[in-house]
């Protein structure tokens, strides 16, 4: 027998669960929360891992002052997934509104925030390792190297990999003796599990194209305007060049994807992308992203900060619900014009980068 009508509060808590179980990379990087309400746009200052010095002992202690350090984030990053329901999917009981509705919407999110983390760390890192063409271990031993010379903790030390690179790697002989401890479970699940002083993972929001043949462009500029779907181009090093559809590029700390081939015209031209450019932007540098990327990373190089949204004056049927440095905000609207009930889910939340030398582009 069916429950009676699901409730925003419900909804949340289960929606809660569902994001928390779907991500990765926020379980990886350095968190910061509060349970302040805050409206979308809002910058913050958040604070950053203490750091100290090893001094001489001489004689007499020289005292050091605890100065964590401070960085502002905008919590610019607000993603909504809004979706029509109906007085049947409001009386399920809540594992088949789960099934049918939530866990859907939450995975969507969640493959969102870990592709905004990963594309800023991979935008903004300092040190970067090649993959070869020819995948040896040592590709992955150089990753390891580049947090030894960041002076990287030992602990703390991850690497998240797209499919692609994944199983170029997992499949070497070497590495196979390496990560084999006894039984046969992590090469069962085509797993690397620790290497180089490295967690490894895996995820399939890393930057990557899905064109045939990629394009040729090796440096751009991009400007746009909020809610477009399309970049002015100009000159960057080079003067021609083409996007290929299913390239992928990283303006502003974003990632599109290419969905028209351009060739350049004296370094210029429009881009079409796939999703809408949050905020105006003049003339920026762009990446292209024309094979896969991974990212190599300390805990303390990037953070994700998280806040709750406010319920809505005007919305009665609405809630948060939080946990474990996240939040989730369910509305349940009714569109008059369209005469259907809605629900919304949406999560707030900034990425920043906190030290570019402890993050590693692994392509």
């Amino acid at each position: 027998m069916p429950n009676t009508f699901l409730t925003p509060d419900i909804i949340a808590k289960e929606a809660l669960l569902v994001l928390e179980s779907n991500l990765v990379m926020a379980g990886l990087v350095h968190r910061d929360y509060d349970k302040e309400f805050v409206n979308v746009g809002d910058t913050i200052t958040v604070r950053r891992p203490a750091t100290f010095v090893a001094k001489n002992f001489t004689g007499t202690v020289e005292s050091q002052t605890i100065t964590e350090g401070s960085v502002d984030v905008a919590l610019d990053r607000f993603r909504d997934v809004t979706v029509a329901v109906t007085a049947k999917e409001l009386s399920l009981n809540i594992m088949d509104f789960s099934e049918q509705v939530a866990t859907p919407a939450l995975q969507a999110i969640a493959q969102a925030m870990d592709q905004d983390i990963l594309t800023v760390g991979i935008a903004k890192a300092s040190r970067t390792a090649t993959v070869s063409g020819t995948p040896a271990i040592g590709d992955i031993a150089s990753v390891g190297k580049q947090l030894d010379l960041a002076k990287a903790p030992r602990i703390n030390r991850r690497l998240v990999m797209p499919p692609d690179t994944l199983y170029k790697y997992n499949t070497l002989e070497a590495l196979a003796n390496k990560i084999y401890t006894g039984d046969s479970q992590a090469l069962r699940n085509s797993e690397i599990g620790q290497v180089y002083t490295m967690e490894t993972y895996m995820s399939q929001n890393c930057p990557n194209t899905a064109a045939t043949t990629p394009g040729t462009v090796t440096a751009f500029k991009a400007a746009g305007t909020a809610g477009a779907v399309e970049f002015t181009i100009t000159a960057g090093t080079a003067t021609t060049g083409t996007f290929k559809v299913g390239d992928q590029i990283i303006v502003a700390g974003y990632l599109y994807s290419v969905t028209e081939d351009l060739t350049l015209v004296s370094g210029g031209g429009t881009l079409k992308v796939d999703t809408k450019i949050p905020a105006t932007i003049t003339a920026t540098d762009g990446m292209m992203i024309t094979k896969p990327h991974a990212l190599g990373f300390h805990r303390n190089g990037i953070a994700l900060v998280t806040r709750q949204l406010a319920t809505p004056m005007g919305a009665q049927n609405a809630s948060v619900a939080s946990a474990n440095g996240l939040a989730v905000r369910v509305v349940m609207d009714y569109n008059v014009s369209t005469k259907t009930d809605t629900i919304s889910f949406d999560v707030l939340y900034g990425v920043k980068e906190l030290d570019t030398e402890l993050l590693v582009d692994f392509a």
